[in-house]
């Protein structure tokens, strides 16, 4: 609610800049102003009221709050609105990152609380080498332990992002790209996954069948996740998509895991 609010507030804020009276006389300004604080009130404060309780900092925004509805009910100077608006936005910026971070660590929380053993020894490698990728990873996570979620079509691309973004780490495109051998695939301008988990098997002296298993299964991952992504369902069918989307995406994370293992040397010595 938070982030609604500043978008709001900030084109209230870009209005009021806009007008050339030196006082705010027109009701309908007068009008915003008050409805934006009713909003902060009933929507916005009792989520921070919940995340962060009672503070001097929540305090000092209702401060800045009630200061705009007193402006609104009388003739006041334009720049005296800016003024409020421009700290009202500064103070709630900072509440709505707090709430957002709250949010991360709860999600975080209940992704590794369920995760097994295998599935955080991924995390915390990939929280150190790939936070994006480990980020994408601990979501695809949640959300299969989500009982009513009605779409894992974002699951899917959540862990083939963490594949992708854990290969464009350890084996970025000039580098792929700068071997005697290599040669684009047909259509594409830069390194595919599967050559980019060639590029780094090879590196690390791994056989042909290690990583053929390897690009086969990359593939796989890329065509059931793009098949998710574009999976068409009547309301008829919905009870019966969703459950065997949540069924491929499982596999989905498999095979991820199967090439995390693999790319990330964890069966054996860490990288």
């Amino acid at each position: 609610m938070s982030t609604e609010l500043i978008n709001a507030l900030d084109i209230f804020s870009a209005a009021l800049r806009k007008g050339r009276s030196i006082n705010v006389n027109d009701q309908g300004t007068k009008d915003q102003s008050i409805a934006l604080a009713q909003r902060y009130f009933s929507e916005a404060r009792p989520a921070i009221i919940q995340n962060t309780g009672e503070t001097e900092e929540l305090a000092a925004l209702d401060e800045l709050w009630q200061r705009l509805v007193r402006l609104a009910h009388g003739n006041n100077y334009r720049r005296s609105y800016v003024n409020a608006t421009t700290e009202i936005r500064r103070r709630l910026s900072s509440f709505n990152i707090s709430l957002l971070t709250v949010g991360i660590v709860n999600a975080q929380k209940r992704s590794e609380s369920g995760a097994s053993v295998e599935e955080r020894l991924l995390l915390e490698t990939l929280d150190r080498l790939v936070p994006t990728a480990a980020a994408s990873y601990r979501q695809g996570i949640d959300d299969l332990g989500q009982e009513n979620r009605i779409s894992f079509r974002g699951t899917a691309l959540e862990f083939r992002e963490a594949l992708r973004e854990t290969l464009d780490h350890l084996a970025p495109d000039n580098a792929v790209m700068a071997q005697p051998s290599f040669k684009l695939e047909e259509k594409q301008t830069k390194p595919t996954m599967k050559q980019k988990a060639r590029y780094v098997l090879n590196s690390r002296g791994k056989n042909k069948t290690q990583r053929e298993t390897a690009e086969k299964t990359i593939i796989l991952t890329e065509e059931l996740a793009g098949e998710i992504a574009r999976a068409v369902y009547n309301n008829a069918s919905l009870a019966a998509h969703v459950q065997q989307s949540k069924s491929e995406v499982i596999r989905i994370k498999r095979y991820v895991d199967t090439v995390l293992f693999d790319l990330l040397e964890l069966g054996g010595q860490s990288i």
